[in-house]
């Protein structure tokens, strides 16, 4: 290993020579800017020993330096963090590309000879201000990552979808209204991640994808799913909150027999379709600010439930089988207007946070001192005028929220927490 000495301090220049030199490796503790003979030095060296990659992140530039498209032995080619507004069409040059960051740049448009390296699998030209992707990309069969967050891109050409091979696609934070029939061509695709855009609708071909473990939809403007998104039978995570107006699910939902997260918070939905309880290997439902004004028995059915969120919806009691739940350890009903909890609340033994806040509760029933694993109990700004002696047994309590209700009382149990700084009892017209 040879080390090259270079007048920027924080500057390490590396090649291996293990029997040939194929890499030379550019590392800064800090940005380091170069001048124009500083990188031509630099690629100079490259000439002479052959190397196969080229990092100069944050650096400074503005432009390539064009004799960086005469290095066609490169493989990896890192620019990214940089102020690059214009790709120029010799990139065309580099045809053994494989890895190739461009992201955190200034760049509006890819040239079509773009197209021209068809050995390249890794792309990153996220943080830029891309309005379109050329036709042309379509010719680059062999990607499998594609990282393109944080642009302008407002459509997908359809040759999208001959990049067969694409395993995750990241178009997150762009302005995207709908995607082309063609995506459903991406079959090898495990993460597809859409967020922060402007889509309406999903094509029907969005069920072709077999492969597909997590879609993330949040962000956008999605009123209705396709039916054929029940065919993802591979999708562990579906995200479709923050922005969304979806009032129905299908019923084919109950088909995501994977799925393990779903993310529904911020939508209209009034009711849930029965189908849902096919989803035995869920683990995380969040359903927060909805039009729910009864917990479906379906979702009793959950039986793997660990985290429920049905915070600021409309509820105003749960059913019996809510005690089904025996695995949730995070349950969140605040904002719903709940007078009273059955008493098999008592049988989620491993509760560990409970949400109750904002609620019309006037009474607890003695099974809440069955949650013998709670650590944070969150019951303010409800009717209660007392608590049940039974919660004198959660000997977990870190924090016990009582503020804003009618309790004019204290028992000795309460007043010893309020001395430990567990209890906040604000807001009453007990004597403190």
């Amino acid at each position: 290993m040879y080390i090259l000495s270079h007048k920027c301090p924080n500057v390490n220049i590396q090649i291996d020579t293990h029997y040939c030199v194929n890499h030379l490796i550019i590392t800064s503790n800090i940005g380091c800017y170069m001048d124009q003979s500083e990188i031509l030095s630099l690629i100079n060296d490259l000439k002479e020993d052959d190397s196969t990659s080229l990092n100069l992140a944050d650096k400074g530039l503005t432009s390539i330096p064009p004799e960086v498209f005469e290095l066609t032995q490169l493989t990896e080619l890192n620019l990214r963090e940089n102020s690059i507004s214009e790709l120029p069409p010799q990139i065309g040059n580099l045809t053994n590309l494989f890895r190739l960051n461009l992201s955190n740049n200034n760049l509006v448009t890819l040239p079509a000879e773009i197209g021209l390296l068809t050995n390249l699998g890794r792309v990153n030209i996220g943080s830029n201000q891309l309005i379109a992707l050329p036709d042309e990309i379509g010719q680059c069969s062999k990607i499998t990552w594609l990282y393109l967050t944080n642009n302008q891109i407002t459509s997908l050409p359809s040759t999208i979808g001959n990049l067969t091979e694409l395993t995750d696609l990241q178009l997150g934070g762009n302005s995207i209204t709908a995607l082309p029939q063609e995506i459903g061509n991406l079959k090898s695709l495990a993460e597809l991640q859409l967020s922060e855009n402007n889509i309406t609708a999903l094509p029907p071909t969005i069920g072709n994808l077999a492969s597909l473990s997590k879609l993330y939809l949040q962000g956008n403007e999605i009123s209705k799913l396709p039916s054929e998104v029940g065919n993802l039978q591979s999708l562990s995570w579906l995200y479709l909150h923050g922005g969304n107006q979806i009032e129905i699910l299908p019923p084919e939902i109950g088909n995501l027999v994977s799925l393990t997260g779903l993310y529904l918070e911020g939508n209209h939905i009034s009711e849930l379709p029965g189908e849902i309880e096919n989803l035995e290997n869920l683990v995380w439902l969040d359903l927060e600010g909805n039009n729910l004004t009864e917990l479906p028995l379906t979702i009793c059915k959950l039986t793997r439930l660990i985290q429920l969120n049905l915070r600021r919806n409309k509820l105003t009691e749960l059913p019996p089988d809510v005690g089904n739940l025996i695995d949730l350890t995070y349950f969140d009903l605040e904002g719903n207007q709940i007078e009273k909890l059955p008493s098999e609340i008592g049988n989620l033994e491993r509760l560990t946070e409970f949400h109750l806040n904002n609620n019309a509760l006037t009474l607890l029933p003695n099974e809440f001192g069955d949650l013998s694993e709670l650590v944070d109990l969150f019951l303010s700004n409800n009717q209660l005028k007392s608590v049940p002696e039974s919660m004198s047994q959660l000997i977990h309590l870190e924090s016990l929220h009582l503020s804003d209700n009618l309790i004019t009382e204290l028992p000795d149990w309460m007043q010893q927490l309020l001395d430990e700084e567990i209890l906040f009892i604000s807001g009453n017209p007990v004597a403190s």
